[in-house]
């Protein structure tokens, strides 16, 4: 397999763009965004009410946006990282193998490292 055009590129360039921005605005729902680190935000925890029941709901929902904030964030840094790799020129080609990519792989997962192969 050849590399990739630059349309191909450019494409996926602007589907990571598009993604990123979809999972910076999930995280603003809920979270608010650490000016001093790239890709940190801090989970707000939501006062609900002060009754025991109220309580524990305000715990277990904060609990579960500290999953998803982690879950995001990390997405949100392979989002940059592929970026980041298209304006190295090496956007495309496997971390490990440094054969490309397939197509296919990329176009399920624009910000993959690996090949499927190596991922294996």
């Amino acid at each position: 397999m050849d590399g990739l055009t630059l349309q191909q590129i450019a494409e996926f360039k602007d589907k990571l763009i598009e993604t990123k921005q979809s999972l910076e605005e999930q995280l603003r729902s809920f979270a608010d965004k650490n000016d001093e680190i790239d890709n940190d935000y801090e989970t707000r925890f939501e006062q609900i009410g002060d009754s025991p029941e109220e309580n524990a709901d305000e715990v277990t929902a904060y609990e579960g946006n500290l999953a998803i904030e982690h879950d995001l964030e990390n997405h949100l840094h392979e989002i940059d990282e592929a970026l980041e790799r298209i304006e190295k020129g090496t956007y495309g080609i496997c971390s490990d193998c440094n054969t490309n990519i397939s197509i296919e792989r990329l176009r399920a997962m624009p910000e993959a490292t690996l090949c499927i192969k190596c991922e294996k």
